[in-house]
């Protein structure tokens, strides 16, 4: 999730464990501080000058149980000074949670945790966006007033009913996926490989559909109150055309990111390596961008990878689109 909603969470977190057994302003800090640390692993990869590595590296290590039991002790050696009415026990039992919170969270989005680290799945539900107000209000509405009236059932009926909008992204997931495999079948004579339905920006009513066959993959959306057809378009995954280069190291990356999610396409300057995950930036039928594409540099040493550059421009008409699709 967004570091705004990770901090909240902590506060949230380290409100309830501490009880009330500490001032406000250092529930908050702590809190907040504890919950971001997971996702410093961004600022890491930046240094590497790799745009590959930053996807790699984000939720992998720094979100994983392992870590986590380490940095608590760490945490809670460095700081038992700063919370002499709490016991240390409370004090890593809390810090343990409010980071393991951050991953549990994160596990619902799209683009997974590594939350056991020693094995190389990241797990995704795929069940919300990773920025959602509808998750976020709730729970700083609640924090908020816990804080305020001092009285931790605020805070904890902050968490609750955001935990419940939740258990509703996963209802409406599978809701969404049992009509679409309906609406496919009935529609193309194909069998498809699989099948993902992941939320749209910011909510759990408009969802967008990748279906993975033989040949390509099927696009579309769905919304929750839609009642007509749905309309598919399909793209050629055309990965013969790196067939001869899929021992490449950069390229074998790309796949492994885009969890076998993509396509290949051709512009003026080369091959282009499209993840489908994240849908599409722009889809007119003459100009069509994903939001997650990179342009295939051959060098004498393999390929380079550089990210196609985004358009604010077309970042706005998406959205408007979806509010339109929504509403």
């Amino acid at each position: 999730m967004d570091s705004i909603t990770q901090a909240v969470l902590g506060i949230a977190v380290a409100h309830v464990g501490f009880n009330q057994r500490t001032n406000k302003l250092k529930t908050v800090v702590f809190g907040a501080l504890v919950a971001s640390l997971p996702d410093l692993d961004i600022y890491i990869s930046k240094l590497i000058n790799d745009p590959l590595a930053e996807v790699e590296l984000h939720r992998g290590f720094s979100h994983s149980l392992l870590f986590f039991i380490f940095l608590t002790l760490i945490i809670s050696l460095l700081f038992r000074k700063c919370f002499p009415k709490l016991s240390f026990n409370r004090l890593y039992i809390t810090t343990f949670f409010i980071l393991l919170t951050h991953s549990l969270l994160d596990v619902f989005t799209t683009w997974g945790t590594q939350l056991f680290w020693w094995y190389p799945e990241k797990y995704a539900l795929k069940s919300i966006f990773v920025v959602d107000l509808f998750y976020t209000i709730p729970l700083s509405f609640g924090v908020y007033l816990g804080l305020k009236m001092q009285k931790i059932r605020f805070t904890t009926w902050g968490m609750i009913i955001s935990s419940l909008y939740l258990v509703w992204g996963l209802v409406a997931q599978n809701w969404i996926k049992n009509e679409t495999r309906q609406e496919f079948i009935s529609q193309h004579q194909v069998e498809f490989i699989e099948l993902t339905v992941k939320p749209t920006f910011s909510n759990s009513i408009l969802w967008n559909v990748i279906i993975q066959t033989d040949q390509g993959f099927y696009l579309s959306d769905r919304s929750i109150f839609d009642k007509e057809p749905m309309v598919f378009q399909f793209f050629p995954h055309q990965h013969h055309l790196i067939n001869n280069l899929k021992s490449d190291q950069n390229i074998q990356r790309l796949v492994a990111i885009s969890e076998n999610q993509f396509i290949i396409t051709e512009n003026q300057n080369g091959l282009v390596f499209n993840d489908l995950r994240f849908g599409l930036l722009k889809n007119d039928k003459a100009d069509i961008q994903f939001a997650f594409s990179y342009q295939l540099i051959p060098t004498t040493t393999g390929f380079k990878v550089e990210e196609l550059p985004k358009d604010r421009r077309d970042g706005k008409q998406l959205l408007i689109q979806l509010w339109n699709r929504i509403f």
